[in-house]
């Protein structure tokens, strides 16, 4: 398994965390909560055959320390970002989601590589596990590993803040961005 993970963020109905637990188990994802507003065995019932999952839940304090050993993670938020739609899958991406009430917060969506919207033409909040569905749905079948951690920071020792947000943004394969950093260093 890849190290792909879904990093829920004070989740607050258990429900919904035992959808996602079923959703990481389906998709191949690991799961990390943080700050859950309940105890993780409230959401054995709807979690099913994915208690495994539930049982290796990393539970963190903050979302910096879930996401801090994550190559490349994408968060979501209604009408920011680009569209989940053509977004290209990597090996490696994680997602995170926020909460049931809020989302997540701008400082939240800053710790993200890249921020994706889920295109709806009426009313733009999805509950937790629906938004996530989609969210797994549209990054199925990576095609190549991403950029990892070591190559964004040597891009951002070779590249202005402009080219390296558009690049990270863009969630290019590792191959590519090997490339477009010995190019930069000509």
């Amino acid at each position: 398994m890849e190290n792909r993970n879904i990093v829920l963020v004070e989740p607050e109905k258990p429900e919904n965390t035992g959808f996602i637990a079923r959703l990481a188990y389906n998709y191949g994802y690991k799961l990390r909560v943080v700050n859950p507003g309940f105890n993780l065995s409230e959401a054995r019932k709807t979690a099913k055959n994915a208690q495994e999952i539930l049982r290796n839940t990393r539970i963190f304090d903050d979302v910096e320390d879930a996401v801090e050993d994550l190559e490349y993670v994408v968060g979501t938020k209604p009408g920011r970002g680009r569209k989940l739609s053509g977004f290209p899958s990597r090996r490696n991406t994680s997602v995170m989601v926020g909460r049931e009430s809020s989302g997540l917060s701008n400082k939240e969506l800053e710790m993200c590589d890249a921020v994706v919207h889920i295109h709806t033409p009426g009313y733009s909040s999805l509950n937790q596990s629906h938004a996530a569905a989609i969210l797994l749905y549209g990054l199925r079948d990576p095609d190549k590993p991403g950029i990892t951690g070591k190559q964004k920071e040597k891009l951002k020792e070779v590249a202005s803040e402009t080219v390296y947000e558009t690049l990270v943004d863009a969630n290019p394969s590792k191959d590519k961005v090997g490339r477009i950093i010995g190019e930069l260093k000509k």
